[in-house]
This record gives structure tokens, C-alpha cells and sequence, in this order.
């Protein structure tokens, strides 16, 4: 009875309204979120600067076109998206000042057809405010750790929205990273032995089944959408702290692969310079150890690093070969946001696997039957080659990628 009431609140959690994160035109509706392979290794639009200085462009413009007073309110309606199209650009081009000012000029449209559309206005004021606490977030990241007047700016915003809606499940996600953060996290060797995270999970928390009910056991239900459009849309991708909580919730539900794999990530992270905002964490090698702790022992990994490498460089291809063909057609003064047909032109190199389907090269060591046939040929490699390597028994010290 209580496994079934903890799946129902699960489900009923991870159906909440997704009403925080950033709001613009790119951002992922529901179920289209790349897999949880494709999210770790990069597989999904990564558009340069070029891309967002032409929709800010093209979104200003249509912003400018309005007078400042008694606009027609259904110009008004339409402009709201563009605001926040603006705003996002900005954003992704770092100008966190110049995208605030954006947001703010929204609100005041907003404000302006409060009476005559309040619902609109509810819903187009709440995008501006979700908005507004990412850009704030973000600008604090990118300066001095020490100045958190903006950290705790994004979290009053989100306290805000949160009292206007409960439910809004990345706002209360949104607002855990953030108060985790405001917490001056620390890693302590002698004290749990499972590193700091995001999520306030424990050593104690991966005992019992490892299933979707155990994100509501341990209090964390819904946290996996979350992760994910943390890692697709809001940079999470390139944050060692991020992407180290999303392989701990993919190993609580009982995807020890995933896991693996995005352990690997954290891994390339550190590897490139990258580091976790925990304080007293250890050196780069022993940080990439007790970041694994939750994963048990690996014997003979070098496969599993093997298939992780052979993603990224598949999740690269496609990346690259969508900018070339987007960097071509900016050239041509086209653009997504004005050209439906934008993309029809563009075709994946059929040497590239789909969506999900990592396509290793052969390991010459294995059996000859795992070698045959493309996508269930796959299947049998991911579950007994990652599947047989790892030790899903009791986790003790984590294994060294180095050694």
C-alpha cells in the first residue's frame, strides 16, 4: 500500500505545472525533452551567438512597433512573447543587465492589460518574473561567489511564484538549487559518504529498491524533469554540480547505465576545469572519486568509456553539422524565428545515431552474437556490457577514473 501511494505521488508531483526556467520560444514543451543519453552527451541545439543576435533583432523590432501608450491590447497580447524572446537572447549572449531591463519593460505591458486580460497577464507576468530569477541566477554565477545580492533576488522572485502557485514544480526546483547554494555547502570527509548535492540526497537514501518510488521516499519527486531542462535549456550541461545530481537521481530510480554515463560527464567536466561550488571539496582526481561513491565498484570500465566517447563525438557531429547548415542560412539573411521551413532543408548524416541510440564502434573482445543488428544490436551491448560491469550491491569507495 505505501510503495503504491509513494508511485501516485510521484506521478501526481512530476505532473505538476513546469512554470519556472526560461520562457522563450526554443523552450522544451512537454515530452520533448531530448532522452536522458542525448541530455548527457550534448546531443541537442547548441545555436551560437550569431542565432541570438539575430532574434533579438528581429524581436526588438517588432517590440519598437508598438507605442509606449494606448496600444491597441491585442498588439499588446502579441508582443509578449517577444519580450521574453528578447530578453532570453540577451541572456545567452550575457548582456544580464540589458535582459532585465527588458523584463521589466514587459511587466509594465502586462500591468497595462491587467483589466481587460487578467488571465493573459497572470500567465505573461509569471513568464517575465521565471525570466528574470534565471538571468538574476545566472549573473550571479558568472561573478564573484561572495556577492549574492542576486542569488537572493532570484529566490525572492521565486518564493513569489510559488506563492501564487504551489505546484509550480521547477520554481520549487529552481529555488532548491538556489537556497543549496545560499547554504555554503561543504564537503566534510569524515562526515556522510555521499558528496553534497543539490538535491540533500544521502548515503542512506539508495537503500531499498531503486525505482521510481524512491524519489518521493527521499522527498524528491519531479526533480528529473527539472534536471533535464536544467541541463538542455538552462546551462546545466557544463556544471559539474548539475549534471553530478542528475546521475544521482538516474541511479535512484533504478537507471544504473544513465547514471554511469553522466558520471562520465561530471568526469570531462573537471577534466576541462570545471569544478563544484561545495566548499573543501578535494583535488581534481579525488573529486572525480567521491563524486562516483553512489555508482559502487566498475570493473574493466574502459568499455563503458569507450561507447561515452563514441556519444559525445555523435552528439558533437549533429551539433556541428545544425550550425553549419544554420550559419549558411543566417548568411542568406534567414532565420527560425521568421521561416517555418527553415529547417526542412537540413538532413542528419545518416552515419549519425537517432535520438537515444548511442552506436558504439564493435569491441573486437566480445562475443561475436552482440555484434549483429543495429538498434537491438545496441540494446544487448548497453544492458550486458555496462550492465555486467557494474557491482549494484552495497556502494563502498568509488573507483578512480585515473587509475
Amino acid at each position: 500500500m505505501i510503495t503504491r501511494l509513494s508511485l501516485l505521488l510521484v506521478l501526481s508531483v512530476s505532473a505538476m505545472p513546469l512554470a519556472a526556467g526560461l520562457w522563450d520560444a526554443d523552450r522544451p514543451g512537454p515530452g520533448s525533452l531530448p532522452s536522458h543519453y542525448d541530455a548527457i552527451a550534448g546531443r541537442f541545439d547548441r545555436f551560437p551567438d550569431r542565432f541570438y543576435e539575430r532574434r533579438y533583432e528581429l524581436a526588438l523590432k517588432s517590440i519598437d512597433a508598438l507605442p509606449d501608450e494606448n496600444a491597441p491590447v491585442e498588439d499588446v497580447v502579441d508582443s509578449l512573447p517577444d519580450f521574453d524572446d528578447a530578453a532570453v537572447a540577451l541572456f545567452r549572449l550575457g548582456r544580464y543587465a540589458d535582459a532585465i531591463i527588458l523584463l521589466d519593460r514587459k511587466n509594465k505591458r502586462v500591468l497595462d492589460i491587467r483589466d481587460e486580460r487578467t488571465a493573459t497577464s497572470i500567465e505573461q507576468g509569471t513568464h517575465a518574473t521565471a525570466n528574470k530569477s534565471v538571468v538574476l541566477f545566472h549573473r550571479w554565477m558568472a561573478g564573484p561567489a561572495a556577492q549574492t545580492t542576486d542569488l537572493e533576488g532570484a529566490a525572492r522572485l521565486l518564493r513569489e511564484l510559488l506563492k501564487q502557485n504551489a505546484y509550480n514544480s521547477d520554481a520549487h526546483w529552481s529555488l532548491a538549487e538556489i537556497d543549496w547554494l545560499l547554504s555554503n555547502p561543504t564537503w566534510q570527509p569524515d562526515a556522510d559518504p555521499l558528496f553534497p548535492n543539490l538535491l540533500g540526497l544521502k548515503d542512506a537514501s539508495f537503500h531499498g529498491k531503486l525505482n521510481q518510488a524512491a524519489l518521493a521516499r527521499n522527498n524528491v519527486a519531479g526533480c528529473i524533469d527539472f534536471l533535464s531542462r536544467r541541463i538542455v535549456n538552462e546551462g546545466g550541461w557544463e556544471d559539474v554540480d548539475v549534471m553530478y545530481a542528475y546521475s544521482l537521481a538516474l541511479f535512484l530510480v533504478g537507471e544504473p547505465q544513465e547514471s554511469l554515463f553522466a558520471w562520465f560527464r561530471v568526469c570531462e567536466l573537471i577534466d576541462a576545469g570545471k569544478t563544484t561550488r561545495v566548499a573543501n571539496a578535494p583535488a581534481p582526481k579525488s573529486l572525480k572519486r567521491v563524486l562516483g561513491v553512489h555508482l559502487g565498484d566498475v570493473n574493466e570500465q574502459e568499455s563503458a568509456r569507450k561507447l561515452y566517447a563514441e556519444m559525445r563525438a555523435r552528439a558533437d557531429a549533429w551539433v556541428n553539422s545544425r550550425n553549419s547548415y544554420l550559419d549558411a542560412a543566417l548568411k542568406e539573411g534567414r532565420h527560425p524565428d521568421t521561416d517555418k521551413t527553415f529547417w526542412a532543408g537540413w538532413n542528419e548524416d545518416d552515419a549519425l545515431p537517432r535520438a537515444g541510440e548511442p552506436d558504439p564502434e564493435p569491441d573486437p573482445a566480445m562475443n561475436p552474437a552482440i555484434l549483429i543488428g543495429g538498434i537491438g544490436g545496441f540494446a544487448v551491448v548497453l544492458i550486458l556490457l555496462i550492465g555486467s560491469i557494474m557491482f549494484l550491491g552495497r556502494r563502498s569507495s568509488a573507483h578512480d577514473l585515473d587509475d
